[in-house]
């Protein structure tokens, strides 16, 4: 029988603070994520009195919730970063992207953080043809920006990776790795609380108030903390009654995961030679990898764009699944969830301060590597308030006239993707056809 939560929560210690709240802190973080946790360990190695604060159990949100797929990718090209930005702030872009997956693999490496991290490389699969021109047009223009490890892999090449018929060709990403999220999440926060943060579950903020005098008073339902800076890490669990600001700036946009039942180490081999990481260029962006344990293969894709249950999601994350793998049809699903990534409408992440609240966010789906990087960041800025410490400052945080911090038209946009979907399909059959 499916289990609706995350497979990465089976068996995994939870913990809980059971301590009255202080009256008193330097800092303030809402959300106990990769970010808040990241900032955490920052701020308090500096010395700082850090407390964090989640409105749910520690660990409830997409952090634990992914794929564990450790990159350096994000949604924008270095052309569309040349056109929005400038070609200096586009380079950088792609230097800290580079740099967000080296801050995240030494963090785990140095600190012997057991999350069963592994560097096995990333595979995109180019959906079609022109995908795998694309590609390689981008990845000439990123090694003339950084030294960047990755290569083309041929259409007659693939077999090594994957055993299927559906892709022509991808761009592997050498450097790429994976995790056991909830793991990577746990050791993290044990770092956090040797550095001397406290962090409390369970603890709904309700308001914070900026004091005409310097500080912040952050109330939640039965308490109030008085401190000097704060900080927003809620990504795409921000709500319109904590934020209007940032809720109108982060779409929470829903990401939904299945794992098979145990298949056996020999058959996920046999369907994933090379234990990569894998990505598609398609839209539908399917995502999928060996679980750690080697038995099982976990599978990402958009189901809506909106917010439905996982038990209504499940048909077409089983449809997905048996279209890559077509001899999985008939194995059984062992566990399929849900869970809220944060988007901005540049696509590209955030660290800012809005009327002396500090925020970093806006992942894009790109979180494992990004989010302990710029809650680390987020933590240097707050410490350093006039010094520019990332290019993710010069991303800003845009919205749009109709979005009040209720993403009422996404499902518009589900249908507009269900309807993309089938062109999309029409267009690789006729494709296919003349090949």
């Amino acid at each position: 029988m499916t289990k609706y939560t995350p497979f990465w929560w089976d068996g995994q210690p939870q913990f809980k603070n059971t301590e009255a709240l202080p009256l008193n802190a330097d800092i303030v973080i809402i959300g106990a994520g990769y970010t808040g946790l990241s900032a955490a360990l920052t701020l308090s190695k500096f010395g700082k009195n850090v407390i964090v604060l989640d409105s749910e159990m520690i660990g409830f949100g997409a952090s634990t919730r992914n794929g564990g797929m450790l990159g350096s990718g994000h949604k924008v090209s270095t052309d569309q970063a040349k056109k929005k930005y400038g070609e200096v702030i586009a380079a950088e872009i792609h230097k800290e992207a580079n740099a967000s997956l080296a801050f995240t693999s030494n963090l785990i490496e140095e600190n012997n953080i057991d999350c069963e991290f592994n560097v096995c490389g990333r595979l995109r699969t180019s959906w079609l043809p022109i995908d795998q021109v694309s590609m390689a047009d981008n990845l000439q223009k990123l090694k003339a920006i950084d030294d960047f490890n990755s290569k083309m892999i041929g259409p007659d090449m693939m077999s090594k990776s994957i055993k299927t018929e559906l892709y022509f060709g991808g761009q592997f990403y050498q450097d790429h790795g994976s995790v056991q999220p909830r793991k990577f999440h746990y050791g993290l926060l044990k770092l956090a609380l040797e550095a001397g943060a406290m962090v409390f579950g369970n603890r709904h903020v309700v308001k914070v108030n900026k004091l005409k005098k310097n500080g912040f008073d952050v109330l939640t339902s039965n308490s109030k903390i008085h401190c000097k800076q704060v900080l927003m890490a809620t990504n795409g669990y921000t709500r319109p009654s904590l934020s209007k600001y940032l809720a109108r700036r982060v779409l929470p946009v829903p990401s939904f995961v299945i794992t098979t039942v145990d298949i056996g180490k020999d058959k996920v081999q046999t369907l994933l030679p090379g234990g990569h990481c894998m990505v598609e260029t398609r839209k539908r962006y399917c995502y999928y990898r060996p679980t750690p344990c080697g038995t099982r293969i976990m599978l990402g894709t958009r189901a809506a764009m909106h917010s439905i249950s996982a038990e209504e999601a499940l048909p077409t994350l089983r449809k997905m699944l048996i279209e890559i793998f077509p001899s999985l049809e008939g194995v059984e699903i062992s566990h399929c969830w849900t869970g809220f990534t944060g988007f901005t409408f540049s696509q590209l992440p955030n660290l800012s301060v809005n009327k002396g609240v500090y925020s970093a966010l806006g992942y894009c789906g790109n979180g494992v590597a990004m989010a302990p990087y710029l809650g680390h960041m987020a933590a240097l800025k707050m410490l350093n308030p006039d010094q520019k410490v990332t290019v993710f400052e010069e991303t800003p945080l845009q919205t749009r006239p109709y979005y009040y911090g209720k993403p009422w038209f996404l499902p518009i946009a589900s249908a507009y993707f269900r309807a993309f979907d089938l062109l999309d399909y029409y267009r690789r059959t006729k494709l296919i056809k003349k090949i």
